[in-house]
């Protein structure tokens, strides 16, 4: 956060050096403090303070008093750079009641690298100041710099520190690390689906539904997620994370087109399959029978999909599934390893349309997220693509 405070630390004039200039102490000392404060204000002001990489706190093993702090790098609240560069023990000893592990940035005294009595005979030689930290188990956070590593709400003096059962809920005694604020390098999660259609399917614009799930994901900047359409099976489909299989029509597959969507899956893809359902005055679309018929050609076996499937629960928590455009009969969620089958027909629904009338619009955020749960689910059964590993 930027503050006055830290306005009256950014350097205002810098030396300028002169042909036969005197380069004293001082002058060198302000000539490398101007850079320095700039550093402090980059890391600061670009990147926020807070715990950069590592600094994670653990309990002892058998548990006692003590916690462990592993190396890591921190910027406290004026840009100073905290560095554990091994693991540090930290006895709490007796205290009790809310404590917060907090380091700080310290420094040495100016002194030589070889001691004062090599200092006595080169005297000379340069000085040298080592940055040194601090770590406190305080009752109340501090006005000075300082980062937070964890809390712990001690009862008992002598009770052991344990870690959390639950990180969300950590319990008396047990290390909490809830309030820790991390900064640095964002990971931005990268996905790339591709829409295969089908023939017989002219005219089905799932393709367009799933364009906006991805839009709709990439209000979170740390989301990129895009769509490649009308595609087919015989395309290069190895490069996507998620292929969103669509059609309509009763189609009989090529061999070349079942060994291409054959060889995506058994290489590690994810295939959503939905036939459209908008044209479908009675029944279901022929094509889902087609592609039971392929699943089974693979091996795979399709059933109901169980209850508690990671689909349902991340990033947005379902009890059952939102409303898709089909509102005939019971709409079904088949599953295999990483397939799932939809009778639901998002698609639609991602465009705004449920069967005879306008979706509304709590209908549309419903599928939205659970269009982005579907991409999420697709991600964790593969991996970091291709382009996350450049």
């Amino acid at each position: 956060m930027f503050t006055r405070e830290l306005l009256g630390l950014l350097p205002r004039q810098r030396i300028r050096a002169v042909d036969g200039m005197a380069v004293t102490a001082e002058v060198w000392e302000e000539s490398h403090e101007y850079h320095r404060l700039l550093l402090r204000m980059h890391s600061l002001l670009q990147h926020g303070s807070g715990i950069v990489a590592g600094l994670n706190v653990i309990a002892s093993e058998p548990a006692d008093n003590s916690i462990y702090v592993l190396p890591g790098f921190a910027v406290d609240g004026i840009g100073q750079p905290i560095i554990l560069p091994e693991p540090r023990a930290y006895d709490l000893g007796s205290a009790e009641g809310l404590l917060y592990l907090i380091t700080s940035y310290t420094e040495s005294r100016p002194g030589s690298p070889l001691g004062p009595a090599a200092r006595r005979v080169q005297e000379d030689a340069p000085l040298y100041v080592q940055s040194q930290f601090t770590l406190e188990a305080v009752t109340r956070l501090p006005s000075t710099p300082y980062v937070e590593l964890a809390r712990i709400r001690r009862v008992g003096n002598a009770a052991p520190i344990v870690a959390a059962k639950d990180i969300a809920l950590p319990r008396a005694n047990e290390i909490d690390l809830r309030f820790r604020r991390i900064v640095g390098e964002t990971v931005i999660t990268r996905a790339m689906l591709g829409v295969v259609t089908l023939r017989g399917a002219e005219g089905v614009r799932h393709g367009e539904g799933l364009v906006n799930v991805a839009a709709s994901m990439r209000q979170n900047p740390q989301m990129q997620v895009w769509v490649d359409r009308g595609l087919t099976p015989a395309s290069d489909l190895a490069q996507y994370d998620l292929l969103y299989v669509v059609g309509r029509d009763a189609v009989q597959l090529t061999s070349d087109e079942m060994n291409a969507l054959y060889t995506y899956w058994q290489g590690g893809g994810v295939i959503f399959f939905e036939g459209c359902r908008a044209a479908q005055t009675d029944g279901d679309p022929g094509v889902d029978a087609m592609f039971k018929e392929l699943m089974s050609s693979f091996g795979v076996r399709l059933e109901a999909m169980p209850t508690g499937h990671p689909l349902m629960a991340s990033p947005y928590l379902f009890a059952q599934p939102p409303d898709g455009f089909e509102t005939r009969g019971t709409p079904q969620l088949l599953a295999a390893e990483r397939v799932i089958m939809s009778t639901f027909d998002f698609g639609c629904m991602w465009r705004g349309e449920r069967r005879g009338r306008p979706a509304h619009r709590s209908e549309i955020r419903n599928a939205l997220e659970f269009g982005a749960n579907l991409v999420h689910w697709a991600k964790a059964q593969l991996g970091p693509s291709a382009a996350e590993q450049a």
